[in-house]
Formats: structure tokens, C-alpha cells, sequence
């Protein structure tokens, strides 16, 4: 069965979402949308380990293979879509490419299943200048704990 950890009701939505997070050369790999930035993952297809979604995300979306070595990042994000709630736990794994020359520097392509969305670098320098999510980020990119960190964001007060 192939059906995403995706729950929708009246006044609400609950999704399970894992994250890469692919650094050279002071750069991180991102996806960008109307010059807003996120990680590179998706969801959590039912039956399914977070390092497996993520291997097929990454394989499905940008057509590369990857390793993913360590879990880095837990979030607990709970916010408002519209006018309803959200609430997301998101994993991010620390990854490595497989062929490192499957995504060269200058690299910038259309997901394959969403032709909206660019995937490219955005170097460390960029970061603290954007809108990128998981906002942690901007704390956190340029200095990855050796454990895992667990962060909450609730906006929905």
C-alpha cells in the first residue's frame, strides 16, 4: 500500500515528513518555491522506514541515490495552513550522494514531480538572508551537534 502519513480534517492537517540535508563546499542542497527554501524529503508512505522514505523521495524527485548516514534533527511543528491547523513531525537525515557528480555545483532542476519547485545549492552565506524551513536551520547548518536535537515550534497561538 503506497499512501502517505497525510491526515486531513475539518479544521485540521497532521503529516509525517522526512527531510535530507546534503552540504559541499558550504553549500546545502534546497528546494525553492517562490523564493521560499526547504530541505529536499517528503512524507512517509505507510509501511515504510524514515530512511527508506527518504531514499525514494530523493530518487523520485531529483533522479540521484543517497546514503543516509545519521539522524540529525527531530521537529515538532505545529502552525496554521489557511484556516486550518497543522501539525508535522519532521526527521532529518545527514546524507551523502552516492556519485557526488550526480549534482554538480552549479547545479538547478525542475522536481520531477513538481515542475514549480527548483531543487539547487544555497551556499551557508545565502541562508541567514532567506525564508528557509525548518527555521532552525539558520542556527543550525553551520554547526551540526555530533547527537541528535529535537526542536518544537508552535505558532498556533
Amino acid at each position: 500500500m503506497h499512501k502517505d502519513w497525510l491526515f486531513t480534517a475539518e479544521n485540521g492537517i497532521c503529516h509525517f515528513r522526512i527531510g535530507a540535508v546534503l552540504i559541499r563546499n558550504n553549500k546545502l542542497l534546497v528546494m525553492c518555491d517562490n523564493g521560499e527554501y526547504a530541505l529536499p524529503g517528503g512524507h512517509v508512505s505507510f509501511g515504510e522506514t524514515s530512511k527508506e522514505t527518504l531514499i525514494r523521495e530523493i530518487k523520485e524527485e531529483i533522479s540521484v541515490e543517497i546514503d543516509c548516514d545519521r539522524l540529525i534533527w527531530v521537529e515538532e511543528n505545529f502552525w496554521k495552513w489557511g484556516k486550518k491547523k497543522a501539525h508535522n513531525i519532521s526527521l532529518y537525515y545527514l546524507v551523502s550522494l552516492k556519485n557526488d557528480a550526480d549534482i554538480p555545483d552549479d547545479y538547478c532542476k525542475k522536481l520531477n514531480d513538481n515542475k514549480n519547485v527548483s531543487i539547487q545549492w544555497l551556499s551557508f552565506n545565502e541562508i541567514p538572508h532567506v525564508t528557509i524551513y525548518p527555521q532552525f536551520i539558520k542556527d543550525k547548518i553551520g554547526n551540526i551537534s555530533l547527537g541528535i536535537e529535537h526542536f518544537i515550534r508552535n505558532d498556533w497561538n
